[in-house]
């Protein structure tokens, strides 16, 4: 046999072995190629003419969409309309002539609000390219790094001028130190829309609090601080911790979480610095108010004059034992001797005709009641009590004006009248004796002196007074300072959000080292490598852009009075043809 280096095999000879009329033989795998070529075509289209009939679009849905738009999840035309309204770019929308229907931002602004992210960026994507959809029911929010980074990557303004913030960043790796909003030092009282400084966290020689506010942290968070197991019996273990010394502060006693979790609320005088903190006046137990020095002043000078007239009457007996130990503490009262038993009140002297005695809870005409000073847990009214135990209210914005609870204001014995005497040439009503210079010169000469000693103890020591927290402005000519409003930051990264709640199982020391603050202007804000030690890309939490940033300035944000009616937010009807609620 001719094999291909026999000189007889030749290119005939190699032809003459092929059958050139093979492919006119029937053959299975050619007979079915054909009979798919023709039938699937003719299903498809037999497909799409059914469901084209129903007026269902679902085969034509590229995935299954958010959890936000599942309600219009079958109606394509909701998004992907016909066209793009007046002052839609091209870049959000392809016109008719394009075989996509891409969607318009007119289609989601008209729904979303979609605030600009900022005046001088230099160009505005459109909002199918960071919000894509078709991707499954999770947040359309999650938007991914290259959408921002695709601009801070190196980032310029539409002006030209540089920009305030970081130039070039690709990921959270390469994100600077965080920044905070700082009052110069030395700036004039806080004020609405007073410029801040904007000072990096690693920046150490700007990094200081200004806040006209003082506090200690690490004395605070101290084991066995004085008083602290009364604490407990009053409220109970809440934000109180157990060390192995003893008893402290935990931070939640004083820094508690928004109903969201998501940050702090403001540190409040009333529940968290009262119980310790007492504002004590000096005036026997009397405890001020936390409010501004003019209307402390005016609380002391009422109280102190309800005090003095209070004492003037005491009640006899065991009814006015409480009222005369408070009186003798002000050095209003002394020991009297007890009235004769033949003499009883009530009856005129010389053997007249019987006058009858007022009833106890009755008051004399002209005469303020008495009673005896008890302090109130709101701080914003004194009280008093009478001997016979009916309660008279001092408010504070009637700082003179005793009066029982639930009875009208008593009129005022004019200015001329005298304390102790009866108006209308009544009786005079001899006041009770006093001791220790108490009575001397009067009511109102002691009412100053008590409002002097309690002057000084509040306004003019840091031990107990005013000045031991708060920054006090002196006055010329006035004894009454000013205190600048501490203007405590609510947030110290403004361009930036956060939330507690998943932080939950971290110790606040982790990010805040308040134990290691003892001055006011330490700054305990957690630097950006205490973040990355968890928010890694790989094998850690996440570390995306929008894990701490919104690109929509929330501040323009539209009001709640949306345009549309339930059906057509439903059906998109309303949304295609312009019906909307007006």
């Amino acid at each position: 046999m001719a094999g291909p280096g026999d000189p007889r095999y030749t290119q005939k000879t190699r032809a003459k072995r092929i059958a050139l009329n093979y492919f006119k033989r029937p053959h299975p795998f050619r007979r079915w190629r054909f009979i798919l070529s023709v039938a699937a075509p003719l299903l498809a289209a037999v497909w799409l003419l059914v469901y084209a009939g129903r007026g269902d679009q679902r085969i034509y849905n590229s995935g299954t969409v958010s959890t936000a738009h599942q309600m219009f999840e079958t109606d394509c035309k909701v998004c992907h309309g016909p066209g793009p309204a007046p002052g839609v770019t091209a870049a959000g929308f392809v016109g008719p002539s394009g075989y996509w229907a891409r969607v318009s931002d007119n289609a989601c602004t008209a729904c979303h609000a979609g605030p600009a992210h900022h005046d001088n960026e230099q160009f505005t994507p459109p909002c199918a390219s960071c919000h894509i959809e078709h991707k499954g029911r999770k947040l359309l929010m999650e938007a991914a790094d290259q959408h921002c980074t695709q601009c801070h990557r190196d980032l310029k303004t539409r002006d030209g001028q540089p920009s305030a913030f970081h130039a070039k960043i690709r990921s959270f790796r390469e994100h600077p130190e965080f920044a905070v909003n700082v009052r110069e030092a030395g700036a004039k009282p806080p004020a609405p829309g007073d410029r801040l400084l904007r000072v990096r966290l690693d920046d150490k020689a700007k990094l200081t609090d200004n806040t006209p506010i003082k506090l200690n942290h690490s004395r605070h968070v101290k084991a066995n601080l004085k008083g602290i197991e009364d604490l407990t019996k009053q409220l109970g273990m809440t934000g109180i911790v157990k060390v192995k010394d003893g008893l402290q502060l935990g931070c939640t006693f004083c820094h508690r979480p928004d109903q969201d979790w998501q940050y702090m609320q403001p540190v409040n005088y009333k529940q968290h610095c009262a119980v310790c903190h007492e504002l004590s006046t000096g005036i026997g137990d009397l405890v001020a108010p936390h409010d501004k020095p003019g209307l402390v002043r005016a609380f002391m000078r009422g109280a102190a004059g309800d005090a003095f007239d209070a004492c003037q009457s005491i009640p006899k007996g065991d009814a006015g034992k409480a009222l005369r130990e408070k009186c003798e503490g002000l050095g209003l009262a002394a020991a009297a001797p007890e009235p004769a038993a033949e003499e009883p009140r009530g009856r005129r002297r010389g053997g007249g005709e019987e006058t009858p005695a007022p009833a106890p809870e009755e008051s004399r005409p002209g005469r303020r009641r008495t009673g005896a000073m008890l302090p109130l847990p709101d701080g914003l009214r004194g009280a008093w009590l009478r001997g016979d135990g009916a309660e008279i209210v001092l408010a504070q914005d009637t700082p003179r004006g005793g009066r029982r609870r639930g009875e009208a204001a008593e009129e005022a014995p004019p200015a001329d009248t005298p304390r102790g005497r009866r108006r209308g040439g009544d009786e005079e009503s001899a006041p009770a004796p006093s001791t220790g210079g108490g009575g001397g010169g009067g009511g109102a000469a002691w009412a100053l002196q008590q409002l002097s000693g309690g002057e000084k103890k509040l306004f003019g020591t840091k031990e107990d007074g005013c000045e031991k927290c708060h920054v006090l402005k002196r006055v010329d000519g006035s004894t009454v300072p000013e205190v600048l409003t501490p203007a405590i930051p609510a947030r110290w990264l403004p361009h930036s959000k956060f939330d507690h709640s998943p932080h939950r199982p971290l110790a606040c020391g982790e990010c805040h080292k308040a134990s290691a603050s003892s001055e006011t202007k330490d700054v305990l804000m957690p630097a950006v490598t205490t973040c990355r030690d968890c928010h890694q890309p790989k094998g850690g939490a996440r570390s995306g852009c929008v894990e701490c940033h919104r690109y929509h300035d929330k501040s323009k944000e539209r009001d709640a009075d949306g345009p549309f009616k339930v059906p057509q937010l439903l059906s998109g009807v309303g949304r295609n043809r312009g019906d909307r609620v007006r």
